[in-house]
């Protein structure tokens, strides 16, 4: 009677040889799933610097007859800018400001992350505030006012972050 199995030989071998294969894909994976996460901080960044430039657009042809314009193609003008031309705070009416970038804390963490989903206009990515300990528990970007015109988008699922200046409309990012 023959028997059709493998031998021990065949098992090691196939073993020894799935074990070079997983040493040589790990480490290209782990690297793949970086570039990924930089990607998604790189677009992101790239779709606010664009909307920004819309939004400074809309803005100058609107400038001399409202302080608040619609940014987000709600028919509601909920975006309040400065003289240069760039967001700086949100209203809920149009009318009445709620907050501004320069309030800081968590007022200035919500104008932050408004500002950001308002101007990317996208269902893809959350921007949730910091809380008044400047951290966040979910969402995909953490939004903080760091200074009296400045935001900053920490990606958290990663160290980096975009950076927003409302003096010069100047967005940074890797």
């Amino acid at each position: 009677m023959k028997n059709n199995g493998f031998t021990l030989i065949e098992l090691v071998i196939v073993v020894v040889l799935l074990g070079i294969l997983a040493a040589i894909a790990l480490p290209r994976y782990l690297n793949i799933s970086g570039k990924a996460r930089t990607a998604i901080v790189q677009s992101t960044g790239g779709a606010f610097s664009a909307g920004l430039n819309v939004a400074r657009a809309q803005w100058e042809l609107n400038k001399d007859s409202d302080a608040f314009v619609d940014i987000n193609g709600d028919g509601r003008s909920q975006t309040k800018f400065n003289r240069e031309g760039y967001p700086v705070g949100i209203s809920g009416d149009g009318v009445n400001p709620l907050s501004e970038i320069k309030d800081g804390g968590v007022s200035g963490n919500d104008t932050c992350s408004q500002i950001l989903h308002n101007v990317v206009k996208t269902s893809g990515i959350t921007v949730i505030p910091a809380d008044e300990t400047g951290k966040c528990s979910s969402g995909d970007f953490c939004a903080r006012a760091t200074g009296e015109a400045h935001c900053t988008y920490y990606y958290r699922r990663s160290n980096e972050k975009i950076t927003y200046d409302a003096k010069t409309g100047e967005v940074t990012y890797p």
